[in-house]
C-alpha cells in the first residue's frame, strides 16, 4: 500500500515549527494538522550526524516500514515528520515499530 510523502522542504518546516511533538528513546515524531482531509503526509528524516549513507538510507528503510504497518490505522488529515534520534542505531525493526506505534498512540493519531 502506498502512502503519500513529503517531499517538500516547506512541509518539513511547517511541521517542526508549528506542530507538536512527541519524544521516544529512539524516535522524535511531530504532528500538524494538515489542509487536506482525505490523506495524511508522512516524511523521514535522518540527520548526518547518526553515520554514513549506507546507514542513513538503512535507518530511513525500517522507519518507512514500521510506518507502513501502522499506516492502515493512521487518522487521516496530517501532516507527520518522524525522525531519528541518536539511539535509533540500536534498535531492532521490531522495536522500531513499537517506539512508533507508542508515539502515534500518544499523539492520537489511532
Amino acid at each position: 500500500m502506498k502512502y503519500p510523502v513529503i517531499k517538500e522542504n516547506h512541509l518539513f518546516l511547517k511541521a517542526y515549527e508549528k506542530g507538536k511533538g512527541y519524544v521516544s528513546d529512539g524516535l522524535a515524531v511531530y504532528v500538524l494538522r494538515g489542509r487536506n482531509k482525505e490523506e495524511t503526509f508522512v516524511g523521514f528524516t535522518v540527520s548526518k550526524n547518526r553515520g554514513n549513507a549506507v546507514l542513513r538510507n538503512r535507518l530511513r528503510r525500517r522507519m518507512r516500514e514500521a510506518y507502513r504497518i501502522l499506516y492502515p490505522f493512521v487518522k487521516k488529515g496530517y501532516i507527520i515528520v518522524i525522525v531519528a534520534r541518536q539511539s535509533c542505531c540500536k534498535f531492532s525493526s521490531t522495536e522500531l515499530c513499537e517506539q512508533l506505534h507508542g508515539l502515534f498512540r500518544k499523539a492520537a493519531l489511532f
